[in-house]
């Protein structure tokens, strides 16, 4: 007997993510795949779960159970609450709590599935009882997990690692059938099999409009300039520029990962008193918009990335990093208010995390992926201000705030400390960031954000001082710690145990490796310890001849050992009052002096008293 329809099997899809970590680590991320068993993976990469695509080694493919499971950490690894063993481990995994974007792809880099929009996570919780988002096949809705298996015993999470929903049944046979009368599904009115859902419709692009040329010197061309920041290289073929007219000029190639395009004589002309210039792809969707004003001779429009904003520069750079220089006024000339730069119109959605953390590379001195994250300030002449009218003045936004624009990673969002306060990690170094108001949006450590600051000191306190209004998400980082037995060298997230030897307020005095330094942490968190108690400390190092910690929230000080009654204290430098000390120190220069006299008055008497050899007169 044959059976009435054959099911196609579909392709592999992504059946679950758990962006939130675990109890045990921040980090303990994971996400699963699903599809027929034997399916072959070699070639395969997942986009926007970690800082790189993640390639597929040869030799992979889905088992038996029908899921490829992907994880930071092994089965056995502490931080990890995994019972199912992955089948593909690596610590490069790093999901985004906010900006969620990931994309599956084939051996031919075709898309063929995706998990998230750019925005926040569609399902799956955090806090204290994290769920991952799962679904039963790639046309279903993302749902928070309800059932937990697949966990370590006593664990709190909900999901399902290593195991795939099975889809809901659409072809079974009514309830009140009679038994054996199923062959009468062979029936006319019986509903036609649909086959396998078809892929979702490919991601859009973070290519984008990097640079304008529309008023060219004597001899020049006009010209646009792409730019790709991202780490996948983009067949331009069906693509397209076109200005405010409507007129189209059609693009071809692959435009290299973070390269640049320039289009040479555009089809149609680009208007020097103001333009449009919209970039599609090739199934007409709209990927960016860049408009501007009145051009002069020689200028350019140019993109400022961390505002999102198009500004008017002396310094055109085809092929090259944008530069931003203006005119500086002369003396002479009548003081008006300066240009206002030209607003880029929002894009259609929101960008994908890997969009988002390849804008920062796009704006480094060099388009060097391996390169380490920097500032990038932008220098303007110093402009004199408008005469004072009496209509009242606009608020400023966040793209004209004064100062630089500035790349860095949270690692203690505003609220440990104070509301208007967070500490970043920025060229190595954790540097203290305060906000003019408390942030309306909220941020969790490890987000890499651009913000517009400006370099400000309070005593010896040095801190950059921001609009919360100019910060912007454009990526993650890892939140994992690496464990050390003495105090590092350079900055970063580090998991450690000390003792305390004493407490000063808001800051712990720690020993370490025979070296002491301050943990800072939140109102509240040492209310329970004492000096002599051990601590597990998980936070964030700022290298110096006496090491600073700074901690992500109250939960990454936890007590080790509590120091008993008849155990030391850990030794320390002794600190005496200014006035004692002052005083040791005059009466030990004064004991010194005294000491040096007699000694003279000594030397003297002795010469004085001592034979005179006659023969020395001879």
């Amino acid at each position: 007997m044959l059976p009435f329809s054959v099911r196609a099997s579909g392709p592999a899809f992504i059946s679950e993510v758990a962006w939130a970590g675990s109890s045990a680590s921040l980090a303990d991320e994971w996400l699963e795949l699903c599809g027929p068993a034997g399916t072959d993976l070699s070639g395969w990469s997942v986009e926007g779960a970690s800082a790189e695509p993640l390639a597929f080694p040869d030799g992979s493919a889905i088992p038996a159970s029908g899921a490829f499971l992907i994880a930071n950490y092994a089965r056995d690894d502490a931080r990890s609450t995994l019972d199912a063993a992955p089948d593909l481990v690596t610590t490069a995994v790093s999901l985004s709590n906010s900006a969620l974007a990931v994309v599956l792809r084939d051996a031919a880099g075709n898309a063929v599935d995706s998990a998230g929009d750019g925005g926040a996570p569609a399902a799956g919780t955090s806090g204290d009882a994290k769920s991952s988002m799962e679904r039963a096949d790639a046309a279903a809705p993302w749902t928070t997990a309800a059932a937990s298996s697949g966990f370590d015993a006593g664990a709190t999470e909900s999901g399902t690692p290593g195991s795939c929903a099975a889809p809901a049944p659409d072809d079974a046979p009514p309830e009140d059938a009679p038994d054996g009368d199923s062959a009468s599904s062979t029936d006319e009115t019986a509903p036609e099999d649909a086959g396998p859902a078809a892929p979702p419709v490919e991601p859009e692009s973070p290519v984008r409009v990097a640079e304008i040329y529309p008023s060219p010197n004597s001899g020049e061309r006009e010209w646009i300039e792409l730019v790709n920041p991202s780490n996948v290289g983009e067949f331009l073929d069906g693509w397209t520029v076109e200005d405010a007219a409507g007129t189209k000029t059609r693009l071809e190639g692959l435009l290299l990962p973070w390269g640049r395009l320039v289009i040479e004589s555009p089809k149609g002309s680009l208007n020097n008193d103001g333009d449009i210039v919209v970039l599609r792809d090739r199934l007409g969707r709209e990927l960016d918009r860049a408009a501007y004003g009145k051009i002069s001779k020689g200028q350019a429009v140019m993109r400022v990335e961390l505002q999102e904003t198009f500004v008017v520069t002396l310094t055109p750079t085809p092929g090259a990093p944008n530069v931003f220089t203006e005119e500086t006024r002369d003396a002479t000339e009548p003081i008006g208010p300066p240009p206002a730069p030209v607003a880029a119109p929002a894009p259609p959605s929101l960008p994908s995390r890997l969009e988002r953390s390849a804008v920062e590379r796009s704006v480094l001195p060099a388009i060097d992926p391996s390169a380490s994250l920097g500032m990038t300030k932008i220098e303007t002449a110093p402009t004199k201000s408008a005469p004072k009218k009496t209509a009242a003045k606009p608020k400023a936004a966040a793209s004209r705030y004064k100062g630089g624009a500035y790349v860095a990673t949270i690692v203690v969002p505003p609220g440990a400390y104070s509301k208007t306060r967070a500490y970043v990690l920025r060229e190595g170094a954790i540097e203290e960031l305060r906000f003019s108001k408390a942030p309306a949006a909220a941020w969790g450590s490890g987000d890499r954000v651009s913000f517009v600051a400006q370099e400000k000191s309070e005593g010896a306190a040095a801190f950059l001082l921001a609009n919360p209004n100019s910060v912007r998400v454009i990526g993650s980082a890892s939140s994992s710690y690496a464990a050390t037995e003495a105090w590092p060298e350079e900055a970063g997230g580090y998991r450690f145990v000390a003792e305390i030897a004493s407490i000063r307020g808001s800051a712990l005095e720690v020993t370490l490796g025979g070296v002491e330094g301050d943990v800072l942490v939140p109102s509240g968190t040492a209310e329970a310890l004492k000096p002599g108690d051990t601590v597990r400390v998980e936070g964030f190092i700022a290298p110096g001849p006496r090491p600073k910690v700074v901690l992500p929230d109250p939960r990454a000080l936890r007590l080790f050992k509590t120091r008993l009654p008849d155990e030391p204290v850990a030794a320390r430098s002794a600190r005496l009052p200014a006035a004692a000390a002052i005083g040791l120190t005059a009466a030990a220069a004064c004991a010194g002096l005294a000491a040096y006299l007699r000694m003279q008055r000594l030397k003297r008497l002795a010469l004085t008293q001592a034979p005179v050899d006659e023969g020395a007169w001879e």
